[in-house]
C-alpha cells in the first residue's frame, strides 16, 4: 500500500500490511487484534519451553500489577536470576517492557502488543493445562 502526503513534496512511501484477526472482549480481557504470528511466538514462549511454566507465572503476576524482578522472585519463590533471565527472555521477544532495564528496581509492564493478545495467552493457558 502507497501513501501520499498529499502533494507534500511529492514523497510517497510503503507501508507493510499485516494481516490481523479480530478478537472479540467477551468480558476475559483486553479486546484488540490477534496476530496469528505473535500467537506462535507465545506457543514456543509458554508451551513447548522448559521455562515456559515460569513465564507464564511471571506474565500473569505482571499483567496483575506492574512488578519488578525482586518481588516477582518473592511472590513467585523463584530464584532471582531466574526470574531476570526469564524477563529477559520475555523483554527480547516483546512481551514486557520497562523504562529502566539496567536499575536494580525496574518495574515491568506488558507491551500494549501483549495487552491486545492476552486472549492468546489464556487460550494457550487453558490448552495446555495452567500449572
Amino acid at each position: 500500500m502507497f501513501v501520499s502526503l498529499g502533494g507534500w513534496l511529492g514523497i510517497a512511501f510503503r507501508i507493510p500490511t499485516f494481516s490481523f484477526i479480530l478478537a472479540t472482549d467477551n468480558g476475559r480481557g483486553s479486546s484488540g487484534y490477534i496476530d496469528p504470528r505473535f500467537k506462535r511466538l507465545l506457543w514456543y514462549l509458554i508451551g513447548s519451553t522448559k521455562g515456559g511454566v515460569n513465564r507464564a507465572k511471571i506474565l500473569e503476576l505482571i499483567n496483575s500489577r506492574p512488578t519488578n524482578a525482586n518481588q516477582i522472585a518473592e511472590e513467585l519463590l523463584l530464584d532471582y536470576k531466574t526470574v531476570v533471565h526469564h524477563l529477559r527472555v520475555l523483554s527480547e521477544n516483546g512481551l514486557i517492557v520497562t523504562d529502566n532495564k539496567e536499575s536494580y528496581g525496574a518495574t515491568y509492564f506488558l507491551t500494549p502488543l501483549m495487552e491486545n493478545n492476552i486472549l492468546s495467552f489464556r487460550e494457550i493457558l487453558a490448552r495446555i493445562g495452567k500449572k
